[in-house]
């Protein structure tokens, strides 16, 4: 699982598209500082991008740093 993790980083860190298991589904991820990675999230998803999508970070620090009041 360790492989498939630094899989799945390496895909993210050159603009890639990966597919995650959660609990009862299956998660689309990128890089969300990526705008190209994020539109493709959009275009797979066949979402609007006037609609809103989840973003995941691993501590309250990144939230801090990317979101401004």
């Amino acid at each position: 699982m360790i492989e498939d993790i630094k899989k799945a980083c390496q895909i993210m860190s050159e603009g890639g598209v990966i597919l995650y298991p959660t609990d009862t589904i299956w998660g689309i991820g990128c890089d969300a500082t990526n705008e190209e990675a994020v539109r493709r999230v959009y275009e797979i998803k066949q979402r609007s991008d006037s609609k809103a999508m989840l973003v995941l970070v691993d501590s309250p620090v990144k939230v801090d740093f990317y979101v401004q009041d």
